[in-house]
Parts: C-alpha cells; structure tokens; sequence
C-alpha cells in the first residue's frame, strides 16, 4: 500500500480529502482580493460609505486593509448562502428594502464569482499542485469537500491546474447538512468506494477537524493560515505549517 509522511509521521491511507479554501487555494490571495471587488461592485447599486464598507468586513470577519480573516469567522467557517445573508442584512440596516438588498446582492455575486473575475483572482496554496501530483502518482485517491458551492469549486480546482489530479468535488449545496456534519465526507466515500476509516483529511480550520471527527477518519491534518497552530493543535491529530510537509 502506498505510503504517506506528514511531518515524520508514516500513514498508508487509500484517500485524502481536502478542504478548499486555505487549503488547496490560498485563502488571504484569493478572498481578500475577490471581497475587495465585491465591494466595488455592491457600490454600484448601494451606498457604498464607509460605515457600510466597514460594517460589511465585521459581519464577514475580515479586514481587508489589514489583510485580517477571523478563522472563527463567517466568511472561513460558513456557507455562500450565509455569507450572502449577511451581506444582504448589512443592506438593509442601510435602509434598503429587504428584497432588494437580496436582489442586489444576488447580482454583484453573479458579477464576481460567475466572471473572469473570479478567474484571476484564485491562487493555489503553497505545495497544494505538487501534493496533489503526489497523491496521483503514489495511486491515493483525492478528494475536495468545501463549504462553497460545488460549481465554484469544480471552477477553482480547474484555474489553479488540479482539476487532472482530483477524483471528486463536493460542496455545501450537494448535501443535506454542510460541515461539521459528516455527509460530505460519506457522499465522498461512498462514491470513491472507501472506508472513511480509511482516509485523512485536511484542513485549515477548526470546521474541518470537527468534520474529520464526526466522520471516522483515519487521521485529520490541519494547515496553519487563518486559524492558529495552537487552535488547530485542539481539534487536529497534525499540525503542518504548509502542504509542502506532506510528501
């Protein structure tokens, strides 16, 4: 059986799951930069100030200036659907009309993430193609199970060049109950025909340890990014600074 090192530590799993973003994608890159053009884009049908600007980075858990993302945050824990309920709320404390604040939303979101935007705003994480081209050539399965919406993330794996190393992509909308709920794991398993008992996950907030755990899995690695060392030490059987000491 094929074998896996993380960090020293020797694994022979049959398949490794991953989580997306800050894992497979570079998280600050990535969102910052595409929550930056959002905000734009929101500005051409809403009141754009600062106050709105600002209220809008809180209810995510972020600061773009700072280069900020609250590992406990909305924005690295929740679903798009959230997010968007919470950008819609911000617009309506702005004294917009709940469905317009919706319809709004909707269309700056179609705007970004459906377009070229998008497009040049991903960026893989350090480690994550030379990983995945690993996983493939030892015979190890891999897998992607995010809390964004599938499509997206069939797109997001094709723009950073992994679409030819993954064997499954599952999202939020693909499953009853999103993570820390073990369905998104199962759905994975049960299509690639593995025991999860057989399997790692990786990920790089405290939601994916919990999905590792409620779901069986053989082992669950956390990637330090948004979320501390110390934090993920809580929830994670491995802490690695990067993908790069999984070999």
């Amino acid at each position: 059986m094929a074998q896996l090192i993380i960090s020293g530590t020797q694994t022979e799993p049959e398949l490794v799951i991953f989580d997306k973003d800050g894992t497979l994608v570079d998280f600050r890159k990535t969102w910052l930069g595409l929550i930056e053009i959002l905000l734009r884009e929101l500005g051409t049908s809403a009141p754009m100030n600062p106050a709105l600007r600002e209220r809008i980075q809180d209810a995510l858990g972020i600061c773009i200036d700072r280069g900020e993302i609250d590992g406990y945050g909305p924005l690295a824990m929740g679903t798009f659907s959230e997010c968007d309920a919470l950008l819609t709320s911000c617009l309506y404390h702005e004294g917009l009309r709940w469905d317009r604040a919706q319809q709004i939303v909707s269309e700056a979101g179609q705007r970004v993430f459906r377009s070229d935007l998008r497009a040049r705003s991903v960026h893989a994480a350090p480690g994550a193609i030379t990983l995945l081209r690993t996983l493939k050539r030892k015979g190890i399965l891999s897998a992607v199970a995010t809390n964004d919406k599938m499509a997206d993330a069939l797109r997001d794996m094709e723009l950073i060049g992994a679409s030819q190393y993954i064997d499954f992509v599952i999202g939020a909308d693909s499953v009853v109950h999103s993570k820390p709920a073990p369905d998104m794991v199962m759905k994975i398993c049960d299509h690639l025909h593995v025991s999860p008992d057989k399997a790692i996950l990786v990920g790089d907030t405290i939601m994916d340890g919990l999905l590792g755990r409620n779901s069986g899995v053989m082992l669950t690695i956390g990637v330090v990014g948004i979320t501390s060392e110390e934090n993920l030490r809580e929830h994670m059987d491995i802490v690695v600074s990067s993908l790069e000491e999984i070999t």
